[in-house]
C-alpha cells in the first residue's frame, strides 16, 4: 500500500497523497498583498482573463498562462520535481523551484509551526493546498490494472478521485484576505510522463522504478500573483465532513529584491 494519507480504509494502489498542514492564526488583512501593477511584458505573463488588471485578485484564473505555460504544466512540473527527491529529502518540507520564477511549498509533515521560505519578488508562487499524484504501472501483486477497453488516463483520474472528492470546504487566506471560491481551482490533469527516483520506492511510493512511467495529477493548484516586498502569512485549511476531517497549514514568505 503507497497511499500515506486517505480518507478511506481502501488500497491506494498507485497513489501518493500529498497533504501539507501545519497550524497557526492568521493576521488581519489591511492592503493588498499582490503588486498591483502586474508586469508588462508579454513574454512573461499572458494573461487570457481580460479583467485581471483591473479585479486586482490574488490569484491567476485557471487559463492563465505564466511564462508561457498552463497551470497544469505548473502542476505537472511539481509532481515530477517531488519524484526526484530520496527518501531522506522527500520528507523534508522545502520551497521546490520549478523554474527560476516559479517555486511550490512543499511538505509530508505536520509541523505545529509556521513554514517560513524567502522568495524574491519576480517568483511567482503556485500553492497546493492537497494533491495526488496516481502513478503507473506498479507490482504485479497490486492488481493495479485498467479495466478492458479502458484508457489508462481515464482509469488514473477515475482512482485518484476518491482521495480528492471528499473536501468539501478548501480555504485560502493570504493576510488575511480570502481567496474566492478555491473548489473551482480544482485540476484533473492528462497523462504526464515522469522518471523518479528509484529509492522512493523502498519508502514513499513502491510503484516507482526508476524508468519513464505515467501518471496524473489532482487536485488544487492556486497560481499567486507576485507578491509585494515584505512579509505575507499564508493559511490553508480545509474539511471533509463526511470522513470527520479537518485540516490546516501556514506559511509564512518573505519577499525580497
Amino acid at each position: 500500500m503507497k497511499t500515506y494519507f486517505s480518507f478511506q480504509n481502501v488500497p491506494g494502489i498507485g497513489l501518493v497523497l500529498m497533504f501539507l498542514f501545519t497550524s497557526c492564526q492568521t493576521d488581519e488583512f489591511t492592503e493588498p498583498a499582490v503588486v498591483i501593477e502586474e508586469p508588462t511584458t508579454t513574454e512573461t505573463v499572458e494573461e487570457t482573463d481580460p479583467t485581471l488588471r483591473i479585479n486586482n485578485s490574488l490569484v491567476f484564473p485557471k487559463t492563465a498562462q505564466v511564462y508561457g505555460k498552463s497551470i497544469e504544466y505548473w502542476a505537472t512540473e511539481f509532481g515530477r520535481k517531488i519524484y526526484t527527491y530520496d527518501c531522506e529529502e522527500v520528507l523534508l518540507s522545502k520551497m521546490v523551484s520549478l523554474s527560476d520564477n516559479v517555486v511550490a511549498p512543499f511538505s509530508l509533515t505536520s509541523e505545529t509551526t509556521p513554514e517560513e521560505y524567502t522568495i524574491n519578488k519576480d517568483q511567482y508562487v503556485l500553492l497546493s493546498p492537497i494533491l495526488v499524484v496516481n502513478d503507473y504501472p506498479c507490482p504485479a501483486e497490486f492488481e493495479f490494472e485498467p479495466a478492458e477497453g479502458q484508457s489508462l488516463e481515464d482509469f488514473l483520474k477515475e482512482t485518484a478521485k476518491p482521495y480528492i472528492d471528499p473536501l468539501e470546504t478548501v480555504e485560502v487566506f493570504v493576510d488575511g484576505n480570502e481567496i474566492d471560491e478555491v473548489l473551482k481551482y480544482r485540476l484533473s490533469s492528462g497523462l504526464f510522463t515522469f522518471t523518479g527516483n528509484p529509492d522512493l520506492a523502498g519508502c514513499f511510493d513502491p510503484c516507482v522504478t526508476g524508468q519513464p512511467q505515467e501518471a496524473v495529477i489532482d487536485g488544487y493548484f492556486l497560481m499567486l500573483k507576485k507578491l509585494k516586498i515584505g512579509k505575507h502569512t499564508i493559511l490553508i485549511r480545509g474539511e471533509a465532513p463526511s470522513q470527520n476531517f479537518t485540516f490546516e497549514w501556514n506559511l509564512i514568505f518573505n519577499v525580497v529584491k
